[in-house]
């Protein structure tokens, strides 16, 4: 078996960030031909990499974010070497990212990317969990606890009581959640949590802090929580709730951070041009079919959206 150089999989990965950023010119797509066909190393190495790039889904996202959304810069080349290395590395280094990643989905409900769906607890409470979401459950004697990994939850807390205990927990990193015959939604951020109450009321207690009180959030606001306490009251937003509809809401979002929650639903590598990342987007969305919102997206405002070795890196340009 032809072994694959450390050097063919650097200019792999070369390749692969080329190809994701423009459209190769005449003289550039000679070129790559004649390289991917020079030696049997770059043919392997290109093969390893189109493979990998039917893995994107999984790439650590730190890289990711770093290769495709940063302009030609520095950090970007450190980046790109780092893309390098996963691809000379092979399956060793690759299977250890993986381990670590099915550590965190060792939770007791969770779904993939994409994936919604709706789960009964012991005590009968109803969680409707949203894309990449986990979360344990615990319930004994002295607590119904549930404690969100990381995604998004709707939660609708009866008032029944269950082996005695009256209210229902929610746990974050951030904060926790006492319900009572309550229908909510929790998103886990990665500096904090945000709540939207749809019917009843939670009260809400920053985890660290012991200089805010507890908040009381009625039917109808919505809050950003962090370690320290409440970021941000507010009446509840549309788009706080639209998932529950599998729906994208927004409205005057900039365009780099809307394809930022739109790729929390597909699989793949998504970049957005800096000329254009500020683009005010105002709009609902069907999260189910990416296709749909590009042809929204280039109806709408002046983009280009540009799809790249199949569909697993876009790049939405100018027009």
């Amino acid at each position: 078996m032809s072994k694959v150089s450390k050097k063919s999989m650097h200019e792999a990965a070369d390749w692969l960030v080329r190809q994701q950023e423009k459209e190769l010119t005449k003289a550039e797509g000679r070129e790559f031909e004649l390289w991917q066909h020079s030696c049997d190393s770059n043919r392997l190495a290109w093969q390893r990499a189109q493979s990998f790039i039917s893995r994107v889904d999984s790439l650590p996202k730190d890289i990711a974010g770093a290769v495709l959304n940063r302009p030609d810069d520095e950090s970007r080349r450190f980046h790109m070497r780092k893309l390098a290395l996963l691809l000379v590395s092979g399956p060793f280094l690759w299977g250890s990212y993986k381990v670590v990643e099915s550590q965190h989905w060792s939770a007791d409900y969770r779904t993939a990317k994409g994936q919604k769906k709706q789960v009964t607890l012991p005590d009968g409470t109803i969680v409707t969990l949203n894309t990449a979401t986990a979360f344990d459950a615990s319930f004994d004697q002295n607590r119904r606890l549930l404690s969100l990994r990381e995604g998004e939850i709707e939660v609708n807390a009866p008032s029944t009581h269950y082996n005695g205990v009256a209210s229902f927990t929610v746990k974050t990193k951030e904060a926790v959640l006492s319900l009572l015959d309550t229908n909510l939604t929790v998103r886990k951020y990665r500096d904090f949590t945000r709540v939207g109450v749809i019917e009843g009321q939670a009260l809400i207690s920053p985890i660290v802090t012991n200089n805010v009180s507890d908040s009381r959030l009625e039917a109808g606001l919505q809050v950003d929580v962090s370690n320290d306490g409440v970021l941000s009251k507010k009446p509840l937003l549309a788009g706080t709730t639209s998932w529950l509809a599998n729906m994208l809401a927004v409205h005057n979002m900039p365009l780099n951070t809307f394809i930022e929650e739109l790729s929390r639903y597909h699989t793949g590598l998504f970049r957005v041009s800096p000329d254009i990342q500020n683009i005010e987007v105002s709009g609902a969305f069907p999260v189910k079919d990416i296709n749909i919102v590009f042809n929204m997206l280039s109806n709408t405002y002046p983009i280009n959206i540009k799809q790249n070795l199949s569909r697993y890196w876009v790049t939405l340009e100018a027009v």
